[in-house]
């Protein structure tokens, strides 16, 4: 008799998973090689999950079969994150939280801040930004990356109650506030007087560092309007990037991307009033373009008179972004009427005044972080779980310090051993033979 040989092969498609968990005697697992080319046919090998021989022509497998869902690709991206906090004596710590993140397609920050804390303000790409709550938790707007491929900065302020005053020892519980993301490079640096003793510390950080930072000559307003002329210096530089920024994507045909650089660099130019006041006429002007460039499209395209908008603007009609360069947008304005323009000017201009008008920007004092005094480094690569945990639990005791007393009696006999080492000085100079 013919010698009939079979073979079965299980695959799965899409997001379904497939296992075998028992294997019936009537099939025997194979290689998928050693099934005859006439059998293959059109079947693809890389997408056999399992192939089995026949050893009986009747046979029931039972397979499990499992769908997953689809991967969820985070909206944004946080690229490090450092917590910079100083506690008093009297138990109290302000923190300063500052984020790099690529906001990507995210338009608010979830922040829930530690129980009983207290929030300060909040800054984003270092303007002011105004949140607001849901329950307990803390919504921060975020804006568009001005530059692809540089991250954003967001900082928080809060302030929070972490042990009890008046103690010869420190027990404090250290919560940092949880986010709706994923965190990677997580560092945390706690700023203690110099006399505290860390003995034992916990958490979810590793302590990597410790040091003692002296303490600023002085402290006083001075000092203050340095740090701050400094800051502005940054701000001044940081505004001049981004209107050259602005001005080439504008030549090169992208209009949005130079309307975010032009508003960021307005938004950092505050204190300085005539580059202030370039940043904001060219922001303006730009608006004022995209306005004119989207009324015409528009008015052509419900007229059905597509001609006028030239190949371009024809393809991109229907588009949510239009990205022209600056002879498109000439060239589709001067298709018209000097009156026709005259007309869309005027409502253009009502436009964007109602816009600007909506917007309210947020002024907050900056508070500076006193680094000194001990300072304690903590470290962690990465934070997998969005609102992760993150705590460190410290437990310090104060350095002995000589009481009052002691001093006193310390200082009187040094004088006496000096008064006698003086006496004895005299005594041997005065002695016959010296």
């Amino acid at each position: 008799m013919n010698l009939q040989r079979g073979f079965v092969t299980v695959q799965s498609g899409g997001r379904v998973e497939v296992s075998v968990d028992a294997t019936p005697v009537a099939l025997q697992p194979t290689e998928w090689q050693s099934i005859p080319r006439a059998l293959q046919q059109n079947l693809q090998a890389v997408s056999a999950n399992f192939a089995f021989r026949l050893a009986e022509p009747e046979f029931q497998l039972p397979l499990k079969l499992d769908r997953h869902e689809a991967v969820k690709l985070l909206p944004a991206r946080v690229h490090n994150i450092t917590f910079t906090s100083v506690i008093s004596d009297a138990g109290v710590m302000l923190t300063q939280v500052r984020l790099e993140m690529s906001p990507g397609d995210k338009r608010l920050l979830h922040v829930k801040l530690p129980k009983d804390a207290r929030y300060w303000f909040a800054f984003v790409n270092q303007n002011g930004v105004w949140p607001w709550r849901e329950g307990d938790t803390i919504l921060i707007p975020l804006e568009q990356q001005s530059r692809s491929g540089k991250p954003v900065p967001v900082e928080i302020f809060y302030s929070s109650q972490v042990g009890k005053p008046g103690s010869s020892a420190l027990d404090f519980e250290l919560l940092a506030p949880k986010f709706d993301l994923p965190l990677e490079n997580i560092s945390w640096r706690v700023h203690l007087n110099e006399k505290w003793l860390v003995k034992n510390w916990s958490g979810t950080l590793q302590l990597a560092e410790q040091q003692v930072v002296p303490v600023a000559a002085t402290l006083d307003l001075q000092s203050y309007l340095q740090g701050e002329a400094t800051l502005q210096r940054e701000k001044t530089q940081e505004a001049e990037q981004m209107l050259a920024f602005g001005n080439n994507a504008l030549a090169e045909g992208d209009p949005q991307q130079a309307r975010r650089a032009f508003q960021s660099a307005y938004g950092l130019s505050t204190h300085d009033n005539a580059f202030n006041e370039d940043a904001r006429v060219q922001l303006h002007n730009l608006k004022l373009q995209q306005a004119l460039v989207g009324l015409k499209v528009r008015q052509a395209a419900n007229a059905g008179d597509t001609t006028v908008l030239g190949n371009r603007f024809r393809d991109l009609r229907g588009a949510k972004d239009l990205n022209y360069t600056q002879q498109d947008a000439k060239g589709i304005i001067d298709r018209n009427s000097a009156d026709d323009n005259a007309a869309t000017m005027r409502l253009a201009e009502k436009l964007i005044q109602q816009q600007d008008a909506a917007v309210t920007t947020a002024a907050a004092i900056r508070a500076n972080i006193p680094e000194q005094g001990r300072v304690l480094t903590f470290l962690r690569s990465v934070a997998v779980d969005q609102e992760a945990d993150l705590r460190i639990g410290l437990k310090a005791t104060a350095s002995k310090i000589a009481a009052g007393g002691v001093k006193v009696q310390i200082l009187l006999a040094t004088v006496i051993l000096f008064a006698g080492f003086v006496g004895a000085t005299k005594l041997f100079r005065n002695a016959p033979g010296t």
